[in-house]
């Protein structure tokens, strides 16, 4: 199929240079390895985020000022995108998308002990950061507690899935305190009282996924990041995590069609290629056009945000982003799973891979039904008809307008 049928523009082509050019040989070894790692459940190496650090990848979306390099979010996207195109790692992307969206919103606190002591040293790769929220409860019950005790506090709870938790030496960490309001806090991974454990998901194998215990973990004061409402910070950090989670599957997913499209071309039978079948044409349309839809969605919920149109808590245009892509992605892969058969389960083990770890998008920044019934809610009070006499007559539709 080639890059002359997708629809790229010239910030994709810029895209894909600057992330060819620069970072070409850093994601062709973290690629080398992808598929062994995944069989064995083992985390992508830290070293290969240190050296995104050292070279200013992880820094990309960063302001200037702090040493990044100011991407807007249609340009970041389009890099996780390439990325995803060129590393087979899913592990690879997703901890570089949470790393960077944890470090812009602690670069929001405007504290220079938190930008100097977390944000800095994030972006440079030397200082692994993990989101430790999601537990077997609503935003509205979690069951991690912050308590005063003497002039500090104690954490105590448990985290459910911690996406790059393994090689963290810091976990965001949001609990309710004692006014049942939620908090936001930074615990150390040497704090008493910490226990990480790994975690062998179905999926995303290399993310290095951990559940977390906090067992009466001392938190000084200025450990606490958010103190008050700290929910609206959460939604803001899932609504940038919505975004960035779907940028590397739409590169995989291109990447997908022209695997699949390279077998289909070169498996005969009855003396010709399978891809010259009309039925099997059909099949590699309909994942173009699943492709291209997905992406056609990212690229306008990362412009609203860019232009600073979105609603930073719960924007529906990414929300619905998320759910398009995510659904898309899993299209392309039944649709190859039709066409290619066996080769699907014992050629190429990428298919099999990326078959778990699409799966597993379907619960991240916010599952599939929760975004459709929060859609849905947003829909009743706010897509009113335009005009209160705007009416379809039963004369209208027999009239047949041209």
């Amino acid at each position: 199929m080639g890059e002359r049928l997708w629809s790229l523009t010239a910030a994709e082509d810029d895209a894909m240079i600057r992330v060819d050019e620069r970072w070409g040989e850093l994601l062709a070894a973290v690629d080398e390895g992808a598929a062994d790692r995944d069989m064995a459940g083992e985390p992508v190496p830290e070293r290969f985020f240190a050296e995104a650090g050292a070279t200013g990848l992880l820094a990309l979306p960063l302001p200037r000022e702090t040493g990044g390099a100011g991407l807007d979010p249609v340009a970041w996207v389009l890099t996780l995108e390439r990325i995803g195109y060129l590393c087979r790692d899913s592990g690879f992307a997703l901890i570089l998308g949470i790393r960077t969206v944890i470090a812009q919103m602690l670069l929001e606190s405007g504290r220079q002990d938190v930008i100097e002591r977390y944000v800095v040293p994030i972006t440079r790769g030397t200082l692994g950061i993990a989101l430790a929220y999601s537990e077997d409860a609503d935003a509205f019950t979690l069951r991690t507690v912050l308590r005063r005790r003497g002039d500090g506090f104690v954490l105590s709870g448990h985290k459910d899935f911690l996406t790059g938790g393994y090689h963290a030496q810091v976990f965001l960490v949001y609990a309710r305190n004692e006014a049942d309001d939620m908090v936001a806090c930074l615990v150390h991974r040497d704090d008493p009282g910490v226990v990480v454990t790994r975690l062998s998901p179905v999926g995303i194998r290399t993310s290095g996924p951990t559940a977390l215990d906090l067992r009466e973990v001392p938190v000084a004061r200025d450990r606490i990041v958010v103190s008050v409402d700290g929910l609206s910070h959460a939604q803001q950090l899932l609504n940038s995590r919505r975004l960035t989670v779907c940028g590397a599957p739409i590169g995989r997913a291109r990447a997908l069609v022209e695997l699949s499209v390279a077998r289909l071309n070169s498996t005969i039978r009855h003396g010709q290629p399978l891809s010259q079948l009309p039925n099997v044409q059909g099949s590699l349309g309909r994942m173009y056009i699943a492709v291209e839809t997905a992406r056609a969605m990212l690229y306008r919920a990362a412009r609203r945000v860019a232009d600073g149109e979105a609603d930073r808590l719960f924007d529906p245009v990414v929300s619905a982003a998320k759910h398009v892509v995510v659904n898309r992605v899993r299209f392309v892969l039944e649709e190859a799973l039709q066409v290619l058969g066996g080769y699907f389960y014992y050629g190429d083990p990428y298919f099999g891979t990326c078959l778990r770890d699409f799966a597993g998008l379907v619960a991240f920044a916010g599952t599939q039904d929760l975004l459709e019934v929060n859609l849905g809610t947003m829909a009743t009070t706010h897509l009113a008809p335009l005009r209160d006499d705007r009416k379809f007559s039963t004369t209208s539709r027999r009239g047949g307008h041209t």
